[in-house]
């Protein structure tokens, strides 16, 4: 079957690199959201733990569920208030009606709205919102906020680390107590010069990519392998797959694979030439299941860098990963 293979020697040493550059691995908050952007939320948590990171940001509850017990804190990202929280979980406040739902008691890590003007709490609103927090008992551990740019070259990573340090200082003067800041995403770690005494959220860079500090020498941490369900001759003017887009000059041996779209790859239509970490094209549309090549054996990689699909596709290796089918069997190895 299918199967991707996870480098716990690549996983760590990115761990290693990114806490060198931030002064210490304590200050990783280990991002592990939407099954650890396709890599296995539990796989790479335990590993996470046992290097000694303490903290993770995961989307929603159930996530959070899966990680219980493996750190000191769990941060749920987007979470919807009910009034009903676990004491177990740290919760972000996107919006400041949220602090007036949310079960008195619960610890909570403000949102704070520096530029990107999704999520967060505007600095005018922070007054307002230590004021709730204070009278209605929520337990504020620390506050944050989320760069829209700092993977581009501009001002407004700049105007928002500005912005930022003004909300850190209103915070502080009106919660006197000792809390958690963080910024910086995995573009900003690599892109700053100094966190100060931040926390940072390292989300794709600990599995290995980066895109603006090559001399932090990450690695990629996933490969995914396909297993041969069929092989066969093509002979000279034969086609394979749907709508018979690809037809064989010569003869030719070709065998299918057992991924697909189903399994979360992005759907190629046959066009253009889509390589596989050989350097072996897929012949044809990809079908939902499987995907047809020259027989390359029982058992080839697939990809072991999504940046190569990402631009066939057009698109961002998040998108690769991310939709990685949860049920493709998992495995760590050294």
């Amino acid at each position: 079957m299918s199967e991707i293979l996870l480098s716990k020697s690549a996983y760590e040493h990115n761990l290693t690199q990114i806490a060198k550059k931030v002064g210490s691995k304590k200050r990783i908050i280990s991002v592990l959201k939407d099954n650890a952007y396709g890599h296995g939320a539990l796989l790479m948590g335990k590993i996470a733990k046992e290097f000694g990171i303490e903290i993770t940001c995961v989307k929603s509850e159930i996530e959070a569920r899966e990680l219980a017990g493996l750190f000191k804190s769990i941060i749920v990202l987007s979470h919807l208030p009910n009034g009903n929280e676990s004491g177990e979980f740290i919760y972000a406040i996107n919006d400041i009606r949220a602090l007036e739902i949310i079960r008195p008691g619960t610890q909570i890590h403000l949102a704070i709205d520096t530029l990107m003007h999704r999520n967060g709490i505007d600095v005018s609103q922070i007054k307002s919102a230590i004021e709730i927090i204070k009278r209605r008992n929520l337990d504020l551990k620390g506050a944050f906020t989320h760069f829209r740019a700092s993977d581009e070259h501009g001002a407004d990573y700049f105007v928002q680390k500005d912005n930022f340090e003004l909300a850190k200082i209103m915070i502080r003067e009106l919660f006197n107590k000792e809390l958690i800041f963080h910024s910086h995403n995995s573009a900003a770690i690599e892109r700053a010069s100094d966190v100060g005494d931040e926390y940072v959220r390292a989300g794709m860079a600990q599995f290995g990519y980066s895109g603006f500090d090559e001399s932090l020498g990450l690695k990629k941490v996933l490969k995914l392998y396909a297993n041969r369900v069929s092989s066969r001759v093509l002979k000279a003017g034969q086609s394979v797959g749907y709508g018979g887009v690809f037809t064989a000059k010569e003869d030719m041996n070709i065998a299918t694979y057992d991924l697909g779209y189903g399994d979360g790859l992005l759907r190629y239509n046959g066009k253009g030439e889509l390589y596989l970490a050989n350097g072996e094209p897929i012949l044809g549309k990809m079908s939902m299941d499987s995907f047809s090549s020259i027989d390359m054996g029982e058992r080839i990689c697939v990809f072991d860098n999504a940046d190569i699909w990402a631009e066939f596709f057009d698109t961002i290796n998040y998108d690769i990963l991310v939709k990685l089918s949860p049920t493709i069997a998992r495995r760590v190895v050294e």
